[in-house]
Formats: structure tokens, C-alpha cells, sequence
């Protein structure tokens, strides 16, 4: 047996930061679906982003970060809906369809270049721990 022989199993690690509550501006790199190496079947929807300006310090121009959302939470789909509607000015509610957002998912990558707008912000769970909400508006 190889060492290697198992590396068409696996996907590569990524390695950005997630984002913390502040006012960004961002420039998106690559939206994508993974898969969890702890909990097989469960999946995350993955906005890979630059930031481009940010208001907490934490991040400077040209950093790396990330905005995860699990797909197991019943509000994924409605926070990675306002996601999308932030990368075209001209879309609505209805215009969200299964189509856009796998064709945003692809390897073709259509987003990358797109710059948003995020305010994130804590919320409390009902276990009582912080959980870091976005609110997504279009770059003008």
C-alpha cells in the first residue's frame, strides 16, 4: 500500500478564518458545498471570501475568510438565499431558484470577483452560546 493511495478520497483542507461581527466589504473567491470530515452526510455551504474593507479590526485588506453555514440548520436556506441575493442587484426573492444556486456552487465558479456587503452580528442560541448571524446586501 502506498502513501498516497487514499487522496482521491479526501477533500483538500481549507484553512480561512470565519468571519466575526463587524461591517465588511468582501470580495468573493469560490462558493462550494463540503462535505464534513467529523460527521459523514453532513454538509456545509462554504462562501470563501477577501475582504476588501472591515470596521472590527480583526481583519485587513486582502485577508482570507470564510462564512459557513450548515446545512442541517433549518434556516440555511433562507440565510444562503439573502447570499445570493447580494451578488446581483437586479435579483428578487423569486429569482433564487435550486438551477442559480448550483450553477453558483459549480467549478465554473460564476461569483468570484463579485464584491458584498455583510453585517454580522451575535445572536444568542438557546444553549447560550454566541452564534454569529450575516445580513447580506449588494455592493453598489
Amino acid at each position: 500500500m502506498g502513501l498516497f493511495d487514499d487522496i482521491g478520497k479526501v477533500q483538500a483542507a481549507g484553512g480561512s478564518r470565519y468571519l466575526t461581527p463587524g461591517n465588511y466589504t468582501c470580495e468573493v473567491q469560490a462558493l462550494k458545498v463540503i462535505e464534513s470530515q467529523k460527521r459523514r452526510g453532513q454538509q456545509f455551504f462554504v462562501a470563501e471570501l477577501a475582504v476588501v474593507d472591515c470596521d472590527n479590526g480583526e481583519f485587513g485588506p486582502g485577508e482570507c475568510a470564510s462564512w459557513v453555514v450548515n446545512m442541517d440548520h433549518q434556516s440555511a436556506l433562507s440565510n444562503i438565499k439573502g447570499f445570493a441575493m447580494a451578488l446581483d442587484t437586479d435579483s428578487s426573492d423569486s429569482s433564487i431558484t435550486p438551477q442559480v444556486m448550483e450553477e453558483l456552487v459549480s467549478s465554473d465558479n460564476p461569483a468570484a470577483g463579485i464584491k458584498v456587503r455583510g453585517f454580522l452580528y451575535n445572536v444568542k442560541t438557546k444553549a447560550g452560546k454566541d452564534f454569529t448571524k450575516a445580513n447580506w446586501s449588494a455592493f453598489a
